[in-house]
């Protein structure tokens, strides 16, 4: 399985603040390693710019623990993004395409405990019920909201469940099939090629003999990211589909297929570390969209990130952020760009605006 803490693609493709930014998150990561300390110092020894970046890293972030931000800090992370505004009435007004790195420590990390069998105590969700309806002999495992959790296979094979996921287990002598009911789960398969290894996800059948994958099931779109190996994606056969709609397809490594109800499958290449980033317990962004990035956060959390002006959703946004605490995530936005956040006390949600 490929190493998840391969950093290669990460410092060709991002500038020396982002890796300073991921050597800060990775070393305060639970599961750090000698290994991480070892790569840190290279990489740190590498350019004078690498300790000025990380060092720049470690002030901000102090600074943003005392709930403040030093006016030099600041002044130097706006002439670095080319920050410029107008106001008008009290308001930011327009911003372009923002890139920042930004870096949100491991604040209130759920500590995972091992999943099982769901007890029955909760059905009042479908997919629960649907699960439960299920012979007794398929086991069924589940995260709640900010878990993240694994199971070992008895094939060899291993599945890492992601926040508020849900899967059922239908093993037998001549077959591995698994049913994805909700959320996100990363496979590493065990090769058997006398069973092949299948994971139905809302119609979908996503088959692989030996390899790596994660699949995310959201409302009725379902993603496949390959990260090594040879899977193929189909369309289960049902009454009243569209055969013609959805094609046969075969995924090479790098690659993520994006299944939407009855459209057309569509293909992308795609950065693996960034789309599985999520085992580590972080999340990484290249200049999206604010709203875009609030949302893949919320499902993190049941206290929520609001957007209270809709113009703020467009702000472009780079970093690599600790899952975990909405609270510290809201707290890097206000210290690094034109944004307030304020609790909202009859909902407990966070609501963040523009600053005035």
């Amino acid at each position: 399985m490929k190493d998840p803490h391969s950093i290669n693609a990460l410092h060709a493709n991002n500038n020396v603040e982002e890796q300073a930014a991921y050597w800060f998150a990775r070393l305060r990561a639970d599961n750090a390693s000698k290994g991480d300390q070892r790569r840190f110092k290279s990489w740190l020894e590498e350019s004078p710019r690498h300790a000025e970046a990380y060092a720049l890293q470690e002030e901000v972030w102090a600074a943003m623990q005392d709930s403040a931000v030093d006016d030099d800090i600041l002044a130097m992370r706006q002439n670095a993004l080319g920050m410029s505004a107008t106001s008008n009435d009290n308001r930011w007004l327009k911003y372009g395409a923002i890139a920042a790195s930004l870096l949100v420590a491991a604040v209130s990390l759920i500590v995972l405990n091992p999943f099982g069998y769901l007890d029955g105590s909760d059905f009042s969700d479908p997919a629960e019920q649907l699960a439960q309806s299920e012979p007794q002999s398929s086991p069924i495992y589940k995260t709640a909201v900010g878990q993240r959790s694994t199971v070992n296979l008895p094939d060899g094979s291993v599945v890492e469940l992601n926040t508020d996921s849900l899967i059922q287990i239908n093993f037998s002598d001549d077959k591995r099939d698994l049913i994805l009911l909700r959320g996100e789960a990363l496979f590493d398969v065990a090769k058997d090629e006398s069973r092949p290894f299948v994971v139905e996800a809302d119609g979908k059948l996503i088959t692989a003999i030996g390899t790596t994958f994660s699949v995310r099931r959201a409302d009725d779109e379902i993603r496949v990211t390959l990260i090594e190996g040879i899977v193929t994606v189909d369309k289960e056969d049902s009454e009243g589909g569209n055969p013609d709609a959805v094609n046969k397809k075969q995924l090479r490594p790098g690659e993520q297929l994006v299944a939407l109800g009855d459209q057309p499958f569509k293909v992308n290449a795609i950065n693996t570390d960034a789309a599985t980033s999520w085992k580590d317990g972080r999340l990484i962004f290249d200049n999206e969209p604010l709203g875009t990035i609030i949302q893949e956060v919320n499902r993190y959390s049941t206290r929520k990130l609001v957007v209270g002006d809709p113009t703020l959703s467009d702000m472009r946004v780079s970093g690599i952020f600790q899952v975990g605490s909405v609270d510290s995530f809201a707290a890097a936005l206000e210290a690094s760009f034109p944004v307030a956040h304020n609790a909202q006390s009859d909902k407990d949600d966070i609501v963040l605006s523009w600053k005035e």
